[in-house]
C-alpha cells in the first residue's frame, strides 16, 4: 500500500466531528512504510486543514469540494470550474427553493445569502472561508460546485425534483444527512484521486480509500482497496472491496492498524 484516501464526515470523523487521538502515531507509522495519506471531502480546504496538527497538516493532500480542487501545502495544484452558462443555469434552478440554504463554492470563497447568517454555528462545522452576500450576483469568482443544506427532512424529494430539471451534465448527490452537492458528472473524488495517483506515480492496485456516502462511490471504485463504512449507504457497500466498522467505532483507524500489519 502506497496511498490511503479518506472521506471525512461519516467516515474518518465521528458524528461529533472528532477523531481518535491514535491517528497521529498511526500517521508516523504510515510515513515510515511509505504510505501517503489523502483527505478527500466535499468540504472546503479551510474546513479540512484545521482538523490536523501543525506537524501533519501540510504533508497531506486535500481533494476538496468533491474533487473539484486539489490542494497541497496551501497551493491549488488542480481545479475544475464550471462554465459560465452552466453555472447560471444551475443557479437559477437552485435558488428557487428559498427554504434550503444554497452554498456557491468558489475558488476564493464560499458564498451564502445573508439571510442564513443566523445559522453560522452550523455552517462553520463544514465551511470556514465564507462570504455572506445580499445576492449571488455579487460573486466575482471561479465556481467549483454548489451545495444545498436541507433542514426539513425532505432531501430525497428535493433531489428528485432537481435531477429532473437540471442539465444532465450535472450530478446531484448526497454528501451527508442534510447536504447534497451539484457538480459536473465528469468530475468527482474518483477522477481527482486518479489525477493524484498519476501525479505521484502510484498505481490503483497500490491504493485504498474509505467512504460512506454517494460522493465516495467512484473513489472506492478507483482504487483496488475500497473500504465502505458500516454506516455507508447500500450502493457504496456494494462496490466496496470490504465493509469495515462504523465511523463512530473508529473504523478507519482500526483498518489502518490492520493495513500497517499487511492485512488489507
Amino acid at each position: 500500500m502506497k496511498l490511503l484516501a479518506t472521506d471525512m464526515d461519516g467516515t474518518f470523523l465521528r458524528d461529533d466531528k472528532s477523531y481518535s487521538e491514535e491517528f497521529n502515531d498511526l500517521y508516523k507509522q504510515m510515513l515510515k512504510q511509505g504510505i501517503q495519506f489523502v483527505i478527500a471531502s466535499g468540504n472546503q480546504y479551510e474546513a479540512l486543514v484545521c482538523k490536523f496538527d501543525d506537524d501533519i497538516k501540510d504533508d497531506l493532500y486535500y481533494l476538496c469540494e468533491n474533487g473539484t480542487k486539489i490542494v497541497y501545502r496551501g497551493d491549488v495544484i488542480y481545479k475544475h470550474c464550471l462554465e459560465t452558462d452552466d453555472y447560471q443555469h444551475a443557479l437559477n434552478i437552485l435558488k428557487e427553493d428559498e427554504e434550503c440554504m444554497l452554498v456557491v463554492s468558489g475558488v476564493k470563497h464560499a458564498y451564502i445569502l445573508k439571510k442564513f447568517e443566523d445559522r453560522k454555528d452550523f455552517i462553520t462545522l463544514f465551511i470556514k472561508n465564507i462570504v455572506f452576500v445580499d445576492s449571488f450576483d455579487e460573486i466575482d469568482d471561479e465556481i467549483l460546485k454548489f451545495s444545498v443544506a436541507n433542514f426539513d427532512g425532505k432531501i430525497e424529494d428535493r433531489l428528485e425534483v432537481i435531477k429532473k430539471r437540471i442539465n444532465p451534465k450535472f450530478r446531484v448527490v448526497t454528501t451527508g444527512n442534510v447536504w447534497f452537492d451539484i457538480f459536473y458528472k465528469t468530475i468527482n473524488k474518483g477522477t481527482s484521486l486518479q489525477h493524484l495517483l498519476d501525479l505521484l506515480g502510484i498505481s490503483n492496485e497500490e491504493a485504498g480509500a474509505f467512504g460512506d456516502q454517494m460522493n465516495d462511490y467512484e473513489m472506492l471504485q478507483t482504487v483496488k482497496y475500497g473500504y465502505a463504512m458500516a454506516n455507508a449507504m447500500p450502493p457504496v457497500k456494494e462496490v466496496a472491496y470490504q465493509v469495515i466498522d462504523s465511523n463512530e467505532n473508529d473504523g478507519v483507524i482500526l483498518k489502518i492498524k490492520e493495513i500497517l500489519k499487511g492485512n488489507y
